[in-house]
């Protein structure tokens, strides 16, 4: 299992384009939504009562909730946000495809295998993304009449999250299974393999696949509760920086979750 686990340590290495180009993008990402969030903030912060007297507080809430339900001052935003989740469901499967491709083709220069894959890959890549969401969602029709049976029940937030802790933890056990699945399947796709194929392999060598991905998962855990650890000891800029660059590091963890799949699927397959 070790040997499959640095397996895919070394393909992760092998993929510094890839690795930047997922950092980039989820830099960029974030920017925007930032921008996005903070021109909605501010202004209403500017708005909030200097004098935190309870009426004018009650005068604030009221206004706010006036503007909200009678009038089209959140048009924007969620046309803004209508836009972002498009093209976030167009560009996911376009670098996915790309990350892919350049596992299964590391002789083609990395830029150009990247590309190549986006090309060629992107159409079966945003089908299957857009399945995956279907069926994250799916659950949540059947999770939101129980969690809001409990939340009319519960006298306190303990009683609550102990009494929601089964279902949620069900259901991320649910969501973590569907994205090793996922994972296969655009594995099977790059290396032309059919999706009955996939299916098969995936339940064939299931220990394999889940005892490889929840240890690639424990070191990434382990490594973000380091770095938030320490930007809570060691505040300021080092902080700062170290967070920065645990961003990449968390790209580099995630190509490296998809290589150990990779190398089980070389294996096996």
């Amino acid at each position: 299992m070790w040997n499959r686990i640095k397996s895919g340590w070394s393909i992760a290495c092998g993929q510094p384009f890839a690795v930047f180009t997922l950092f980039a993008y989820h830099l960029i990402w974030g920017v925007v939504l930032y921008k996005l969030v903070q021109s909605v903030v501010l202004p209403l912060l500017h708005r909030y009562p200097s004098e935190l007297s309870r009426e004018a507080v009650q005068l604030f809430w009221i206004e706010g909730q006036f503007q909200l339900m009678k009038t089209d001052v959140l048009d924007p935003l969620l046309r803004w946000a209508l836009a972002l989740l498009v093209l976030r469901i167009l560009l996911h499967p376009l670098l996915s495809a790309g990350v892919y491709y350049s596992l299964r083709h590391t002789s083609l220069n990395a830029g150009y295998r990247f590309v190549d894959g986006m090309r060629k890959l992107s159409l079966p890549f945003l089908g299957y993304y857009v399945l995956q969401l279907a069926l994250m969602l799916t659950p949540l029709i059947r999770l939101a009449p129980y969690l809001w049976e409990h939340v009319s029940k519960q006298a306190s937030y303990p009683e609550l999250a102990k009494a929601l802790l089964p279902a949620a933890a069900a259901y991320l056990l649910y969501l973590f299974l569907l994205q090793l699945f996922f994972m296969h399947v655009q594995i099977g796709r790059t290396c032309g393999r059919s999706l009955l194929f996939t299916i098969l392999f995936v339940a064939r060598h299931l220990p394999a696949i889940l005892i490889a991905a929840l240890v690639v998962l424990a070191i990434t855990l382990a490594a973000a509760a380091a770095v938030m650890s320490s930007a809570l000891i060691w505040a300021g800029f080092l902080a700062l920086i170290g967070l920065q660059a645990y961003r990449l590091a968390q790209m580099f963890f995630r190509v490296w979750a998809i290589g150990t799949q990779y190398a089980i699927w070389t294996e096996k397959a």
